[in-house]
């Protein structure tokens, strides 16, 4: 009873942004009718949680990392359920009910803000799709908004990507080929001009791009990496969004999925001092991989 009562006071009470100290635990049991005798025991129990699968984290504090669902996949889907049309209420409330059991109270809580609760706005993505394949299709300009950011864009789209639940628009602007991707989700707004792209982009490049900008972050081996913001703001939550996939924010950090390798940090690098790599062991690697970096480009400079 104490393991289950544990794994509810866990699951409910703490996120990453919510840690538990041993005796804010053996308070919250106590509360439920179960006693604990010394801290061992705790620390016994926190043991056997993560021998079958029940990860937890320490960091000031104790809090459960990992969860049948993902705080992005729970919204994937009852986003999806709210979209349909001659679903019984009474039955979609106990379906959001068993989904929220997965996450923290706190994490409900932030997730009920952002549900997708009418058609309209599905109507809106559809349009923006057609706009942007019309735009592809007859090579053609784009001016866009993102979320957080009160600036438009104009833009030559080059070819749209559906990885993990998500749209990826990659494209270009006017002056260079260097493909850019955003998730298309975080385009709020979007309308087709009569400016053709006279820049050539081959389908290699294209490929090429995807590679790297969204296959390699994941795959069997990709492990879960808290990285600490030093300078937030609101356009870097919006660019993080746009090339991670399956990024959990809290208020200080945030969190995701991903293959440790040189092409995530060349990403993480592109965000210079305003992110920091909790984890000691993969922000040492990750100083290797600038180190090389900085290595390789002095021997190229010495033989100029």
């Amino acid at each position: 009873m104490r393991i289950l009562k544990l794994i509810d006071i866990l699951r409910n009470m703490s996120d990453m942004d919510h840690k538990l100290s041993l005796s804010e635990i053996a308070s919250l049991l106590e509360q439920e009718g179960v006693r604990v005798s010394d801290r061992k025991t705790l620390y016994d129990d926190l043991q056997t949680l993560d021998e079958y699968g029940y990860e937890t984290e320490y960091d000031k504090g104790y809090y459960l990392s990992e969860a049948p669902f993902s705080i992005s996949e729970i919204k994937i889907i009852i986003d999806s359920l709210n979209s349909l049309k001659n679903l019984d209420e009474s039955f979609l409330n106990e379906l959001k009910r068993k989904l929220y059991s997965f996450i923290s109270t706190y994490e409900t809580k932030e997730l009920k803000k952002l549900e997708y609760r009418g058609k309209h706005k599905d109507t809106r993505f559809i349009n923006r799709l057609e706009d942007a394949l019309q735009a592809i299709i007859s090579n053609r300009a784009l001016i866009i908004q993102r979320k957080n950011n009160k600036d438009s864009e104009t833009i030559f789209p080059v070819f749209l990507y559906r990885q993990n639940d998500y749209y990826y628009l990659y494209y270009h602007y006017e002056s260079h080929d260097k493909i850019y991707h955003a998730r298309f989700d975080n385009i709020t707004s979007m309308k087709l001009t009569d400016k053709e792209n006279d820049i050539t982009i081959t389908k290699q490049q294209i490929i090429s791009n995807i590679e790297e900008s969204t296959n390699a972050f994941y795959s069997a081996k990709a492990k879960l990496i808290r990285i600490d913001i030093i300078q937030d703001s609101e356009y870097l939550r919006s660019r993080l969004n746009d090339d991670f996939v399956n990024i959990v924010f809290g208020k200080t950090s945030f969190s995701l999925k991903a293959s440790i390798s040189d092409v995530l940090f060349a990403k993480l690098a592109s965000y210079g001092d305003q992110i920091k790599i909790s984890d000691p062991k993969i922000a040492d690697q990750y100083i290797s991989f600038l180190n090389k970096i900085i290595i390789r480009n002095t021997a190229d400079h010495n033989s100029n």
